[in-house]
Order: structure tokens, then C-alpha cells, then sequence
């Protein structure tokens, strides 16, 4: 299992360096939910400084410096910034997914979605364009208009395989055929300054060709000899063995064809393997057939234009009621919930990831049904929280600088109207997001 440390020099330049003259912020009197797993602190006090956490603790402890501006929060809860280990920005307008959509200005409005819902990081798995560096080296230079995003650029599939027929997806996703290839165009990605490597392993029921073993073997291992991780998209179990054996730093999504066993488990634990559920994806592929009442959701319509709205009650409910694979896709979804509590009852650790992007996964909206859905499944909402902080940030290689709500870490976080701990949908009480310590919104 590849064990470096992955973080680019550039990740560093999260912030400028801070003059001593740097603007201090202090957020007094909150519930603080570190992301650490630790217990709440009561009556604590956050110091923020030039984009990072100066201190942070209980107000006994921590002192406010003379001069900073105070914010008093009383009644207030604060939470790590929301980090989606598996998301896609860019090439969807609407319901259409296109290249042609694969624009700045949409790549710019995705992330900026993302961050008035608390996503302060997120994914983009596979299907980017290679604007999207300049994007995210502009926001390591300290312009955070969005949420921060790390890039696989182009995913990997076999010749013709799975996603290859998705409506955009044809020459952007590579179609490799040998393993001297794939290294070949792992070294391509690495050069360009891709942050981690995503493949897809998937034959989506027996329907496609999809990577060999030979063939993603070498994608693992020239990522790890370019200080790169491995994410994967898979489905059976079969193959997650497989992968993880081959070192897999990331299951993109779960297991969904049969219950995970004892083997996986401990291939997982031996190899330090990041699991992720994904199961917000997993109930879109058959919910719309009988449109749920959270369409109607203020917190979702209000980053969701109406005739979007429209469409998904008629044509993805049409499309959806139409799917051969409907009860698969609901058998898959209950698999996934189950396995996801075996996992983290087994002490694999658990990531946090939503696919949102494609047609019908809205991002920032999904991110808090998949917190709903993972507690559904039996997670408490303190082991969720820790999911799409602390765990999301060490998947990633960037737990040094980024997860928890610590000194010397980002000050990307959520300030909360209710206790999440007591009710994960309180995460939907949104009083206020800072990223990079200036408040978003």
C-alpha cells in the first residue's frame, strides 16, 4: 500500500503567507464539533487568522487577541466545511450533460453551489476538461470564490467501456487497452498536475467490456510512483477485492452486488482503503420514478431553477419508470446501506462522497441527503460528521492542513442554527460558511 505523503507543493498555498498585521476573526461562544471524533466543546472560541485557525477551544482557554473583530455566536453550533470525496463540476447545464457546457463560467457556478451548501472541497472524479487547473492553482493562490476542488482531469476505462456511452463523456474518459499505455497516460496526467487518478471498473451488468486486472495493476502502480492516489468506480465485490489487493487507496463507491465479508474487510483494514458509499447517487437512480417530496424542498429549490425542477417530474420520472434495471438499482442501494454499517463497524475507514454532478445529482442538496441517508443506515451523526471531515481530508493526503478544526488548519467551516448531533438534518441550519476564514455567505 502506498503510504507517502501526496500533497503538491501548491496545496501549501492554500493561504498567502500571513503578515503579523493579518485580519483576526474570533467566533466566540459556539458548540465545537472538531471533526476529530472528539466530543463537543461547549462554550468554545475559534481564533482565526489570515485564512487559518490561529487556536480553537474552550473559552477558558482560549484568549482573544486585542484588536480582532469579534463575531458572538451564542447558541451557535460550527462544523468542518463539508468534503466530498466524490463529486463531477463542469460539464452539466440543467439536465444536460455535455461537453460543450464545460466552460469557466459553469465550472465557477458548480463550485459556488457547492459552498452556499458547506462544501468547502470537493472531487471532480474524472470527467474534467484541463481548465479546471487553472481554477483550482488560482484558488492555491488564495482566490476562493467556490469551494476548492482536486482534479483527476481524465478517468480511466477500457476500450469502449463504461462511462464511454454517457452523453459527453466520449473523449474525455481514457479507453486503454494495455498496461504499458496506461502508464503512459498516468505519467500524462501526473505532468499536467493531476491531484489524484480515477478509473472506472464496472461492466455495467454484464453489458461492457471493463478494465482488466493487468490493466488497472499498472494504473495503481505508476500513480503510487507518481505520488498520485487511486480512486476507483466500482460495483462487485470481486473486483473490490481484486483492486484493493492491488493497493486502492479509494473506493469511489460501494460495493453493490453482494454483502461485503470478512475478506474484504480485512483486505480493506490491511491496505488502509478508504471506503465510500455514495448512497445519495444510488436512491437517484430510481427515486424520480415516484418524485419525492424534497423536490419541493426549499433547501433544494432554492439552487435549483424550476423548469430543472419540471423536467425531473416528468422526464426523469418517465426514464426512470421505463429502466429495465429499476429493482436492481433499489436492490443495489440496500445492499450499499447495509454494507456501509458492516464497514464502519469494523473499524474501515469511511469516506464521504455523493457523485453529484451528472443529470439529477444536485449538488450541495445531495451532500446533506447522503449525511441522512448514511444515519438511516445506522452511522451516529458524529461518525458522519468525522466522515466528510477528518477521514475525507486523510483519503485525500491533505489531513495536515485540511478536516479538522484545529490550530495551523484552513478555516473552512459551517456555523450551524441547531445541533447536528442531535439531528443530522440540523446540518441544513446554515447561519454561515467561511472558507479560507472569510465568511461566503
Amino acid at each position: 500500500m502506498f503510504t507517502m505523503r501526496f500533497l503538491l507543493p501548491s496545496i501549501l498555498l492554500f493561504c498567502a503567507a500571513v503578515p503579523s498585521s493579518a485580519q483576526t476573526t474570533v467566533l466566540t461562544h459556539v458548540t465545537l464539533i472538531d471533526g476529530s471524533g472528539r466530543a463537543p466543546v461547549s462554550n468554545a472560541t475559534i481564533v482565526i487568522e489570515g485564512g487559518t485557525i490561529r487556536d480553537a477551544g474552550s473559552a477558558s482557554r482560549v484568549k482573544t487577541p486585542e484588536g480582532a473583530t469579534v463575531v458572538d455566536l451564542s447558541g451557535k453550533t460550527v462544523i468542518p466545511g463539508i468534503i466530498n470525496l466524490h463529486g463531477h463540476v463542469g460539464m452539466v447545464k440543467g439536465l444536460v450533460q455535455d461537453a460543450k457546457n464545460y466552460t469557466r463560467e459553469n465550472v465557477e457556478a458548480n463550485l459556488h453551489t457547492y459552498a452556499t451548501y458547506g462544501v468547502t472541497t470537493t472531487t471532480s472524479m474524472g470527467t474534467d476538461l484541463d481548465l479546471i487547473l487553472e481554477v483550482r492553482d488560482e484558488q492555491r493562490r488564495g482566490i476562493l470564490n467556490g469551494a476548492r476542488v482536486y482534479t483527476a482531469l481524465q478517468g480511466f476505462t477500457t476500450v469502449g467501456g463504461y462511462p464511454t456511452q454517457a452523453p459527453g463523456v466520449k473523449g474525455v474518459a481514457q479507453e486503454v487497452a494495455t498496461p504499458a499505455q496506461a502508464r503512459a497516460w498516468v505519467n500524462r496526467l501526473a505532468d499536467k498536475g493531476a491531484d489524484f487518478i480515477k478509473m472506472w471498473v464496472d461492466d455495467h451488468h454484464d453489458k461492457m467490456e471493463k478494465l482488466t486486472s493487468p490493466v488497472y495493476r499498472a494504473i495503481i502502480d505508476q500513480a503510487h510512483k507518481r505520488k498520485l492516489k487511486a480512486f476507483a468506480h466500482l460495483y462487485e465485490l470481486a473486483d473490490a477485492k481484486s483492486l484493493v489487493d492491488a493497493g486502492l487507496d479509494v473506493m469511489a463507491h460501494s460495493i453493490r452486488d453482494h454483502e461485503v465479508d470478512a475478506d474484504i474487510i480485512s483486505k480493506l483494514k490491511k491496505h488502509n482503503t478508504t471506503a465510500v458509499a455514495t448512497l445519495s447517487r444510488e436512491l437517484s437512480t430510481f427515486a424520480y420514478a415516484d418524485p419525492p417530496a424534497w423536490l419541493d424542498d426549499p433547501f433544494f429549490t432554492r439552487s435549483v431553477d424550476k423548469t430543472v425542477i419540471a423536467a425531473v417530474k416528468t422526464q426523469m420520472r418517465d426514464t426512470e419508470r421505463k429502466d429495465p434495471e429499476l429493482e436492481i438499482n433499489k436492490e443495489g442501494f440496500e445492499i450499499a446501506k447495509r454494507n456501509l454499517k458492516k464497514l464502519s463497524d469494523a473499524g474501515v475507514r469511511i469516506g464521504f462522497g455523493t457523485d453529484t454532478g451528472p443529470p439529477g445529482r444536485f449538488a450541495g442538496y445531495f451532500e446533506h441527503m447522503e449525511m441522512e441517508l448514511m444515519v438511516e443506515s445506522g452511522l451516529t451523526p458524529m461518525q458522519v460528521i468525522q466522515s466528510f471531515s477528518k477521514n475525507s481530508a486523510e483519503a485525500l493526503g491533505i489531513a495536515d492542513k485540511f478536516g479538522t478544526l484545529t490550530k495551523g488548519h484552513a478555516a473552512d467551516l459551517v456555523v450551524l442554527d441547531k445541533n447536528p448531533l442531535e439531528d443530522i438534518r440540523n446540518t441544513r441550519n446554515i447561519h454561515a460558511v467561511y472558507l479560507g476564514g472569510k465568511k461566503f455567505q
